[in-house]
């Protein structure tokens, strides 16, 4: 039978914290065979979820790629704006999972140009993606224990599981084996895996490859040129890689010292086409844009830069993009 196939939908495409007009904050969604997978959730994700007619009661699960705030700042929307809605006729859903990066081993240094003045939450000052959707429970406490008093509500306490992904430390110069994050096993319907990459002091970060019976997905994740990312894409349908312009930065007064951290945690939309090529995929769609604002620079001049070195299709992102893996009929 035809069925309705794997299609990738980009809710938000903005780079870092400061909300732009005109582009809602990173937050990308793959619908297979209307079970809906979520990765990162920034800034407006609630909204454009529901703008792009995804169904609230189908999420299935939430995959983070790190725990900056651009990429998980409406995570608390996403589970607990339709949480009333979590129901079947069977009865309640099973709870949404959420998948990120664990604890970091050791809290990571500063130095005399970038340090900490207070460190918040001394006790736990680098929780992992279990602490924060156990912090979000409790952060939201009234609502979860008084909201079932007034209306009828699903039980908050399967709402949503947390889960940690535990990538092994990276070591310089050795592959990694991807990480099996979510795997539906014999069915082989949906498969997560992931490897570390490198975003200047945010570890773990994380990309994932998706493989479902249509073809495959990759989301990079914020993450420099890195080698197991490649591998990880390699022969993918689809690799969604963010992008920055490192000169247009410079240009507006990011230099110096400031401009090195930023070239440690992005990779210059000069480098994300071979990126693309070494990794064989079909096609290269451009998010999580630094320069954030639509007008900073065109669509057409993001894919052509980023193109160079690449053979097969680049397209720039947008808000609501579609794209659409059919399932093949057998």
């Amino acid at each position: 039978m035809q069925g309705s196939g794997t299609e990738l939908v980009l809710l938000g495409t903005a780079g870092a914290p400061m909300p732009v007009a005109g582009r809602a904050g990173i937050c990308s969604a793959l619908i297979v065979d209307e079970r809906v997978f979520v990765v990162d959730c920034g800034r407006g994700s609630p909204s454009a979820f529901a703008d792009a007619g995804l169904d609230f009661s189908r999420l299935e699960a939430v995959f983070l790629s790190h725990l900056h705030a651009d990429h998980v700042g409406d995570l608390p929307g996403l589970l607990l704006y339709p949480w009333g809605g979590r129901v079947s006729d069977d009865g309640p859903l099973a709870p949404i999972r959420v998948y990120g990066p664990s604890r970091p081993g050791t809290v990571p240094a500063g130095d005399a140009t970038f340090h900490r003045q207070t460190t918040i939450h001394p006790e736990l000052p680098v929780p992992g993606t279990t602490d924060l959707v156990g912090n979000i429970l409790a952060g939201y406490a009234y609502h979860l224990n008084v909201m079932p008093l007034d209306a009828r509500m699903p039980d908050a306490g399967a709402l949503v599981r947390g889960i940690d992904i535990p990538v092994p430390a990276r070591t310089p110069g050795t592959p990694q084996v991807p990480v099996v994050v979510f795997d539906d096993g014999d069915d082989g319907v949906v498969k997560v895996t992931a490897v570390a990459v490198t975003h200047g002091r945010a570890i773990p970060a994380l990309a994932y490859r998706f493989d479902t019976a249509d073809g495959s997905v990759v989301f990079s994740g914020d993450t420099t040129v890195n080698d197991d990312l490649i591998a990880l894409a390699r022969g993918a349908d689809i690799l969604v890689h963010h992008v920055a312009d490192l000169g247009y930065l410079e240009r507006h007064g990011i230099t110096g010292a400031a401009l090195e951290r930023m070239a440690a945690l992005h990779t210059d939309v000069t480098d994300v086409g071979r990126v693309a090529e070494r990794a064989g995929v079909r096609e290269l769609i451009l998010s999580h844009f630094l320069p954030a604002e639509p007008d900073a620079i065109t669509a057409a001049d993001w894919a052509n830069r980023a193109g160079q070195g690449f053979s097969g299709r680049t397209t720039a992102g947008s808000d609501g993009l579609r794209r659409t893996l059919p399932r093949v009929r057998r």
